[in-house]
Protein backbone atom coordinates (compact mmCIF):
# COMPACT_ATOMS: atom_id res chain seq x y z
CA UNK A 1 0.00 0.00 0.00
CA UNK A 2 2.81 2.50 1.06
CA UNK A 3 4.78 1.40 -2.71
CA UNK A 4 1.81 1.89 -4.53
CA UNK A 5 1.25 5.23 -3.13
CA UNK A 6 4.08 6.66 -2.93
CA UNK A 7 5.27 5.74 -6.43
CA UNK A 8 1.98 7.74 -7.39
CA UNK A 9 2.82 10.69 -5.57
CA UNK A 10 6.43 11.08 -7.16
CA UNK A 11 4.79 10.46 -10.59
CA UNK A 12 1.49 12.63 -9.77
CA UNK A 13 3.13 15.28 -7.90
CA UNK A 14 7.02 15.57 -9.82
CA UNK A 15 8.81 14.97 -6.73
CA UNK A 16 12.31 13.83 -6.23
CA UNK A 17 12.39 10.75 -4.38
CA UNK A 18 13.73 12.49 -1.57
CA UNK A 19 10.91 14.80 -1.01
CA UNK A 20 8.80 11.77 -0.68
CA UNK A 21 10.55 10.08 1.61
CA UNK A 22 10.80 13.10 3.67
CA UNK A 23 7.32 13.99 3.93
CA UNK A 24 6.16 13.50 7.42
CA UNK A 25 2.35 13.06 8.12
CA UNK A 26 1.29 16.68 8.79
CA UNK A 27 3.16 17.51 5.31
CA UNK A 28 0.24 15.80 3.45
CA UNK A 29 -2.64 18.19 3.82
CA UNK A 30 -5.77 15.92 2.34
CA UNK A 31 -8.56 18.80 3.19
CA UNK A 32 -6.42 21.28 0.97
CA UNK A 33 -5.48 18.58 -1.83
CA UNK A 34 -1.87 19.48 -0.75
CA UNK A 35 1.74 18.48 0.17
CA UNK A 36 4.33 20.57 2.44
CA UNK A 37 7.71 19.95 0.94
CA UNK A 38 9.85 20.88 3.45
CA UNK A 39 13.80 21.87 3.01
CA UNK A 40 14.26 20.08 -0.45
CA UNK A 41 16.93 19.90 -2.61
CA UNK A 42 17.72 23.70 -3.27
CA UNK A 43 16.92 24.06 0.87
CA UNK A 44 13.28 25.83 -0.19
CA UNK A 45 9.63 24.86 1.27
CA UNK A 46 7.59 24.71 -1.36
CA UNK A 47 3.52 23.52 -1.56
CA UNK A 48 2.47 21.06 -4.39
CA UNK A 49 -1.24 20.27 -5.36
CA UNK A 50 -2.41 16.95 -5.68
CA UNK A 51 -4.92 15.40 -7.92
CA UNK A 52 -8.64 14.44 -6.14
CA UNK A 53 -7.95 10.89 -6.88
CA UNK A 54 -4.06 11.17 -5.19
CA UNK A 55 -5.68 12.78 -1.82
CA UNK A 56 -8.52 10.28 -1.70
CA UNK A 57 -5.24 7.56 -1.36
CA UNK A 58 -3.89 9.22 0.71
CA UNK A 59 -7.27 9.33 2.71
CA UNK A 60 -7.11 5.64 2.84
CA UNK A 61 -3.57 4.82 3.61
CA UNK A 62 -4.00 7.34 6.77
CA UNK A 63 -6.86 4.98 7.68
CA UNK A 64 -4.87 2.11 7.01
CA UNK A 65 -1.71 2.89 8.48
CA UNK A 66 -1.38 6.60 10.23
CA UNK A 67 -4.73 6.01 12.31
CA UNK A 68 -2.59 6.21 15.24
CA UNK A 69 0.54 8.53 14.35
CA UNK A 70 1.24 11.60 15.42
CA UNK A 71 1.86 14.45 12.76
CA UNK A 72 6.16 13.68 12.79
CA UNK A 73 5.54 10.48 11.98
CA UNK A 74 7.42 9.57 8.48
CA UNK A 75 4.35 9.64 5.60
CA UNK A 76 6.08 6.74 4.34
CA UNK A 77 6.77 4.38 6.87
CA UNK A 78 8.90 1.19 7.23
CA UNK A 79 7.85 -1.76 9.11
CA UNK A 80 9.48 -0.26 12.23
CA UNK A 81 7.61 3.23 12.18
CA UNK A 82 11.42 4.69 10.74
CA UNK A 83 11.42 6.49 7.47
CA UNK A 84 11.27 4.16 4.05
CA UNK A 85 15.30 3.62 3.16
CA UNK A 86 16.28 4.99 -0.38
CA UNK A 87 17.68 1.66 -0.72
CA UNK A 88 14.47 -0.34 -0.17
CA UNK A 89 12.47 2.04 -2.09
CA UNK A 90 14.88 1.56 -5.63
CA UNK A 91 15.02 -2.69 -4.44
CA UNK A 92 11.40 -3.00 -4.35
CA UNK A 93 10.75 -0.74 -7.73
CA UNK A 94 13.15 -2.96 -9.24
CA UNK A 95 11.10 -5.67 -7.89
CA UNK A 96 7.64 -4.42 -9.47
CA UNK A 97 9.80 -3.49 -13.03
CA UNK A 98 10.73 -7.12 -13.20
CA UNK A 99 6.97 -8.57 -12.05
CA UNK A 100 5.56 -6.17 -14.94
CA UNK A 101 8.10 -7.76 -17.27
CA UNK A 102 9.66 -4.47 -17.71
CA UNK A 103 13.69 -5.11 -18.27
CA UNK A 104 16.00 -2.48 -15.69
CA UNK A 105 19.44 -1.58 -17.18
CA UNK A 106 21.88 0.28 -15.54
CA UNK A 107 20.11 3.38 -16.61
CA UNK A 108 17.05 2.55 -15.91
CA UNK A 109 13.87 2.80 -15.38
CA UNK A 110 14.67 4.46 -12.78
CA UNK A 111 12.60 6.41 -9.81
CA UNK A 112 13.63 9.78 -10.83
CA UNK A 113 11.96 8.62 -14.30
CA UNK A 114 8.75 8.99 -12.70
CA UNK A 115 9.86 13.11 -12.55
CA UNK A 116 10.83 13.14 -16.32
CA UNK A 117 7.84 11.87 -16.96
CA UNK A 118 5.70 14.12 -15.23
CA UNK A 119 7.51 16.79 -16.76
CA UNK A 120 7.06 15.54 -19.94
CA UNK A 121 3.59 14.81 -20.00
CA UNK A 122 2.88 18.64 -18.30
CA UNK A 123 4.55 20.46 -21.33
CA UNK A 124 2.92 18.23 -23.71
CA UNK A 125 -0.42 18.49 -22.45
CA UNK A 126 0.28 22.60 -22.58
CA UNK A 127 1.34 22.13 -26.30
CA UNK A 128 -1.60 20.19 -27.58
CA UNK A 129 -3.61 22.66 -25.31
CA UNK A 130 -2.21 25.61 -27.42
CA UNK A 131 -0.65 26.97 -24.20
CA UNK A 132 1.50 29.42 -23.84
CA UNK A 133 4.69 27.91 -22.95
CA UNK A 134 6.90 31.25 -22.34
CA UNK A 135 4.13 32.11 -19.56
CA UNK A 136 4.03 28.49 -17.92
CA UNK A 137 7.91 27.24 -18.78
CA UNK A 138 8.91 29.76 -15.04
CA UNK A 139 6.26 27.89 -13.17
CA UNK A 140 7.12 24.50 -13.75
CA UNK A 141 10.59 25.56 -12.91
CA UNK A 142 9.73 26.93 -9.84
CA UNK A 143 7.73 24.03 -9.08
CA UNK A 144 10.14 21.44 -9.41
CA UNK A 145 12.16 23.32 -7.31
CA UNK A 146 14.58 23.87 -10.05
CA UNK A 147 17.40 26.35 -8.92
CA UNK A 148 17.19 28.34 -12.53
CA UNK A 149 15.52 27.05 -15.71
CA UNK A 150 18.69 25.04 -17.22
CA UNK A 151 16.96 22.26 -14.85
CA UNK A 152 13.85 22.29 -16.73
CA UNK A 153 15.05 23.13 -20.48
CA UNK A 154 16.18 19.79 -19.99
CA UNK A 155 12.54 18.93 -20.06
CA UNK A 156 11.67 20.33 -23.05
CA UNK A 157 14.44 19.19 -24.95
CA UNK A 158 13.31 14.73 -23.87
CA UNK A 159 9.26 16.40 -24.81
CA UNK A 160 10.49 17.51 -28.47
CA UNK A 161 12.55 14.30 -28.76
CA UNK A 162 10.06 12.31 -27.70
CA UNK A 163 7.28 14.20 -29.51
CA UNK A 164 8.45 15.39 -32.47
CA UNK A 165 5.01 16.88 -34.09
CA UNK A 166 5.25 19.88 -30.91
CA UNK A 167 8.57 20.91 -31.87
CA UNK A 168 6.96 23.15 -34.30
CA UNK A 169 4.80 24.73 -32.09
CA UNK A 170 7.36 25.13 -29.38
CA UNK A 171 10.25 26.45 -31.65
CA UNK A 172 8.05 29.79 -32.73
CA UNK A 173 8.00 30.95 -29.10
CA UNK A 174 10.74 29.02 -27.51
CA UNK A 175 13.35 28.35 -30.05
CA UNK A 176 16.16 29.99 -27.90
CA UNK A 177 15.73 27.36 -25.43
CA UNK A 178 16.06 24.67 -28.10
CA UNK A 179 19.01 26.13 -30.74
CA UNK A 180 18.74 24.31 -33.88
CA UNK A 181 21.22 21.32 -34.98
CA UNK A 182 22.06 21.44 -30.89
CA UNK A 183 21.59 18.37 -29.15
CA UNK A 184 21.83 16.79 -24.97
Amino acid sequence: MIDRLMFRMIYGCGLRLSEALNLKLKDVDTVDGTLNIIQSKNNKDRKIPMATSLVNRCIILNKEIHLFSDENTYYFKSPLNRRLDRSTAYRRFREYLWIAGIPHSGHGPRIHDLRHLYCIHCLKRWVLEGKDITNLFPYLSVYLDHADFRGTQYYLRLTADLYPDIISKTEATLGYVIPEGRHL
